[in-house]
């Protein structure tokens, strides 16, 4: 394991603000150029601001899990970094390249993701504005205006309507709930997108500032895998909430007359009238005279019935209608 260097320089002992990845060592300024940079060997050597790498650049070097050495090419067959010793064993006859080669065609996608993640970042900001503001606002209004129209209607008929106004009540009730609770679930699940998104941007973003070709590709690799899991699961689009149904007056209001009808039974005493009109009155007619005179009186108070039925019939309609308009206070 590569020896963590002090933060003074390695050869004036004063405080460091140079390292070179090559000698592992920190240097001062004035020791880079009268001693390190004046051998030759150590002209080409990778020399960073550890201000600027903070602590990676105290990280140790990877090396080969199997010999232990240090990395030195990269296997385009294998895709993986080798040693020495790897070159000759199990990536004999390989096709290699220099690890700083394939670092920096790694270092260009690494900033392509990160444009294409601000562009993501950005585009699942405006998805949350969205269905804070927008989507939200949708919803409540959507479930005002219906509820208003049933306050509208419920407030033209008499108490025996609460019955029927509960149920388109529960409706718009449910549907808000239902498109709230979904609504809900989405921003989860976009807010989650979000977060994760803008962590892969800052590890990302912190990758570029990796001055090591080799710690930069492994933790490429594994950075890759999350990003493009995390890809294919953005790709799902916000859909707007499902439309309430219309609130129909006219099958309100025939529901309340159909309601009043049953309640009272008119429909079954006009019915029931006619059928003894038919069935066992008018063939009374025809009989004796004696007979015909109380059938007469009979069918007068049938006909009598009749009418006052329809007129109950009739005005209770009539009622309903004639309540349009009323404060829903005047009907307790």
């Amino acid at each position: 394991m590569a020896q963590t260097p002090s933060k003074n320089c390695a050869f004036c002992n004063k405080q460091a603000a140079l390292y070179c990845y090559d000698c592992q060592q920190c240097l001062c300024p004035q020791c880079q150029q009268n001693f390190h940079d004046r051998v030759a060997v150590c002209r080409d050597h990778n020399v960073g601001d550890i201000h600027k790498a903070g602590n990676r650049i105290y990280k140790p070097l990877p090396i080969c899990d199997s010999h232990k050495k240090e990395f030195l090419y990269y296997c385009g067959k294998c895709d993986c970094l080798t040693c020495k010793e790897c070159m000759t064993s199990s990536h004999n006859g390989h096709i290699t390249k220099e690890i700083k080669k394939i670092a920096d065609i790694r270092r260009q996608d690494v900033d392509q993701i990160i444009n294409k993640l601000k562009t993501k970042v950005e585009e699942i900001k405006k998805t949350l504005k969205t269905i804070d503001e927008d989507h939200s606002l949708h919803i409540q209004s959507d479930c005002d205006s219906y509820i208003e129209n049933v306050e509208k209607t419920s407030a033209e008929v008499h108490q025996i309507i609460n019955h029927y106004k509960h149920i388109d009540m529960t409706t718009a009730f449910d549907h808000r709930d239902n498109e709230t609770h979904d609504l809900k679930g989405k921003r989860v699940f976009f807010q989650r997108l979000h977060n994760e998104s803008s962590d892969r941007l800052l590890k990302f973003e912190n990758l570029l500032q990796e001055p090591s070709d080799n710690s930069f590709f492994l933790e490429w690799k594994g950075l890759q895998k999350e990003y493009k899991i995390m890809t294919e699961e953005s790709d799902q689009p916000l859909s707007s909430p499902r439309q309430i149904p219309s609130f129909n007056q006219d099958t309100f209001r025939r529901a309340i007359i159909d309601g009043i009808d049953k309640q009272f039974q008119m429909g079954y005493v006009i019915n029931a009238v006619f059928i003894i009109y038919n069935k066992m009155l008018f063939p009374l007619v025809i009989w004796t005279e004696p007979s015909r005179s109380k059938s007469h009186f009979l069918l007068y108070n049938v006909d009598t019935n009749i009418h006052r039925s329809n007129n109950l019939k009739q005005s209770t309609i009539d009622m309903i209608y004639d309540l349009k308009g009323k404060p829903y206070s005047c009907y307790y």
